[in-house]
């Protein structure tokens, strides 16, 4: 958007986009231009008028001060801070898709693939975003987001291989570092804006239920953004070349990257749709596919059989993808289509998928007899498919025996953090609340930084009638969560209960006192921002 064409009439229909639109879109993107005026003299504007696009508003994000936009580089801590920043700002908006059987199969998976990668600086985490469009992409610091649209069009586990391999080559090269550095029109924080809106962009683009100039508005808006997240071709090629190599190191079939990036070109032919986001946003050049090509040609062929726990994964995502009545009764009909025609990649895969369909509309009798079929066709116990077989016995009002069930899980899949879950919320639903607390403390021994732990915990604690410990307990939930003034509360809670124990108070009152520093930490970076978004309504009068 040109600088001189944002006026009144384009704010007026910025802030009457559609109310679905809540994943603070506005916000993050009129943020990035805020920031990138404030720290730039007037006379610069008209150097990167093209590239900034925004809207105005008066409760901008607060992201982390990361030190000097003009040094060469971003240090490894400081990229690590800012991608926890947009992580944590990712959960508390629902950007972030909370489902334990899709994170734990992405990180297991991820680590595969890191275990044959150059060294790292980072430890990469993988999460999944709730969207059709078919993308991926690196935060800073080693966060990888995985579109729900992506893992159901890889047609194959060395396909999506090629595509996190190629996500973590930028990482690894810390292509989002050098581009910050080199990039002295744009300041660090604008920066983790853009990428954080990268994620509400695709979302709201991908909202069906968007009129059409509301379409072309936020489009218009994440084009500007893709833009700027958009690597050079250089770093391209470079993300190419270390993906190409963790992709043979992990024994995965070198073929899948060419095979799947050829489909999403293909697609964007025969499409209206547009191109995939993944290629607006990683350009695919003929120099590009001809030095994949040329490598393959080198490399031996290998097959690489998919795992089932990717057919489940991809059978889940259709479910999770519209979960609305009719969105249910549409995938319902495709799964039983599958089963009739028996043109299906996976049989399992399909029960298991109809199977979560019936468990949706309350269908148990029926998700009881497909779980049946499951087991029959299963060579070996499956750790989704336990935590699913636990999940059906609860809402059959069964809690001992899915207790029972579920504690068996946990003994055979001791490292699954998705089991884990599910057994302490089994202890919980029958009551065994010593257990569960006892089992908690435990995993929290494992999962410090996991709030969910936390908050189960908290539950039996309220279940016993130990409100000190309830509060205490609660309040390093909001902590991960990223709401000191939820936690705050929490901890002056706890403290009325603490029934005069020096040691509880001591320990309540430090978590306080880091609380309200960290509250005053935030409000001083509101009235910054504030001070910058008056900066910029000055600016844009005098125009």
């Amino acid at each position: 958007m040109n600088f001189r064409l944002f006026n009144s009439k384009t704010f007026s229909l910025a802030v009457n986009v559609h109310a679905g639109y809540r994943f603070r879109l506005a916000r993050i993107l009129v943020l990035m231009l805020i920031l990138q005026m404030a720290v730039q003299p007037l006379s610069a504007y008209a150097q990167f008028s093209n590239r900034a696009s925004g809207i105005p508003t008066s409760d901008p994000i607060n992201l982390p001060s990361l030190g000097d936009p003009s040094s060469d580089d971003l240090s490894p801590i400081a990229e690590r801070k800012l991608g926890e920043e947009i992580m944590l700002q990712g959960r508390e908006t629902g950007q972030i898709l909370d489902d334990e059987e899709t994170t734990e199969y992405l990180n297991r998976f991820g680590q595969s693939l890191v275990d044959h990668a150059p060294p790292s600086n980072f430890s990469f985490e993988f999460f999944a975003i709730k969207d059709p469009n078919i993308n991926a992409f690196a935060l800073p610091g080693g966060y990888i987001g995985i579109h729900s649209g992506l893992l159901i069009a890889a047609q194959s586990e060395s396909e999506l291989a090629s595509v996190m391999s190629h996500e973590m080559g930028h990482v690894i090269q810390r292509h989002i570092a050098r581009k910050i550095g080199n990039d002295r029109q744009t300041s660090l924080i604008a920066m983790g804006a853009m990428l954080l809106s990268l994620i509400a962009v695709s979302r709201a683009t991908g909202n069906g239920g968007a009129d059409a100039a509301q379409a072309a508005m936020v489009g218009a808006q994440g084009y500007a953004v893709q833009e700027q997240l958009s690597f050079s071709r250089d770093a391209e090629r470079e993300a190419d070349r270390v993906g190409f190599q963790i992709l043979q190191d992990s024994r995965f079939d070198v073929l899948a990257m060419p095979t799947f990036f050829g489909r999403l070109q293909q697609a964007t032919l025969s499409s209206d749709n547009g191109t995939p986001v993944w290629l607006r946003t990683h350009p695919m050049t003929t120099e590009r596919m001809a030095d994949i090509q040329n490598r393959i040609r080198q490399t031996p062929y290998r097959q690489r059989p998919d795992s089932l726990d990717f057919q489940l994964i991809r059978a889940r995502m259709r479910v999770l993808q519209n979960e609305t009545v009719q969105g249910l009764i549409d995938t319902r009909n495709n799964f039983e289509d599958q089963l009739k025609t028996g043109r299906y990649p996976n049989e399992i895969a399909v029960h298991y998928g109809l199977a979560l369909v019936l468990i949706r509309q309350k269908d148990i009798a029926g998700a009881k007899l497909e779980l049946e079929r499951i087991r029959k066709l299963l060579p070996r116990r499956n750790a989704m498919i336990e935590n699913m077989a636990v999940d059906i016995l609860q809402l059959a009002g069964d809690a001992a025996g899915a207790a029972k069930l579920a504690k068996s899980a946990q003994a055979e899949f001791p490292q699954s953090r998705m089991i884990a879950i599910t057994y302490a919320d089994a202890l919980q639903q029958a009551g065994q609340q010593d257990e569960a607390i006892i089992f908690l403390r435990d995993q929290l021994q494992l999962y410090r930084k996991q709030p969910v732990f936390y908050e189960l915990l908290a539950r039996s604690y309220a279940a016993k009638g130990n409100a000190m410990m309830e509060h205490k307990t609660m309040a390093e939930n909001y902590v991960l969560r990223g709401s000191p003034t939820e936690a705050l509360e929490q901890l002056k809670m706890a403290r009325t209960f603490s029934n005069n124990d020096f040691y509880e108070q001591s320990q309540i009152d430090a978590r306080v006192r880091e609380m309200q520093a960290l509250i005053l930490e935030r409000k001083k970076a509101d009235r910054e921002n504030k001070r910058s978004s008056d900066r910029l309504s000055l600016s844009v009068g005098t125009q």
